[in-house]
């Protein structure tokens, strides 16, 4: 896994991680912060910058950008950091299982945000099902049998933020003018760039 260290990156990373920060920390109320039916779950925007960040700067930098999203939570509530935590790995390792069964395929981008969806929403669901019930069970919300039928109830909605999470990201970041991704060096454009520094010789270098 190529973990990106350039300057640029980590600017880019910066701004993104900022929003991030900023939409948990001053969550509005039937704008940032939807609330639904089952108690204590919101719809929020938080994972769709998650989701760029994936896109944009790999692996790493989105996981490393999920431990910030925890850290900006649990300062203030530390049970609704678990359970935003875990759910938003859950869809990270999704996608991340989605990129690896697409790698070294020539694949339509229309076909690639599928795969992310289906596999995205399918880890979310899934994962946040026993999830739930583990931690509804530790925090004593709910006795271990009642917590298994609660769960249930999470399914829809944890599938709906996936979504919005998945093909929001994906919208934005294609909305990204593609000469400023290449400055940017921005998903592949990062490999493109760092081959171009590799076939630099020493001896070029000195010259200059």
């Amino acid at each position: 896994m190529l973990i990106r260290r350039d300057s640029k990156s980590i600017a880019i990373f910066a701004i993104f991680t900022s929003i991030i920060i900023a939409l948990e920390v001053f969550p509005i109320v039937g704008l940032t912060d939807l609330y639904t039916p089952v108690p204590g779950f919101t719809i929020d925007w938080t994972g769709i910058p998650i989701m760029i960040i994936f896109l944009g700067l790999g692996i790493f930098l989105s996981v490393f950008s999920i431990g910030i999203m925890w850290i900006s939570i649990a300062y203030r509530n530390p049970t609704g950091a678990a359970f935003k935590g875990l759910s938003e790995l859950f869809t990270l390792l999704g996608l991340i299982v989605a990129k690896l069964a697409m790698r070294n395929r020539d694949i339509d981008w229309k076909w690639a945000t599928a795969v992310y969806l289906l596999s995205g929403c399918a880890f979310r669901s899934i994962g946040m099902y026993f999830g739930n019930i583990l931690l509804f069970t530790v925090f004593g919300y709910w006795p271990f049998e009642t917590a298994i039928v609660i769960s249930v109830a999470y399914i829809p909605w944890n599938i709906l933020q996936a979504t919005i999470n998945v093909l929001g990201g994906i919208l934005l970041y294609r909305m990204i003018p593609e000469s400023l991704a290449m400055q940017a060096g921005l998903g592949k454009y990062w490999s493109m760039k760092s081959d171009k520094y590799e076939e630099i010789s020493p001896d070029e270098l000195e010259e200059k």
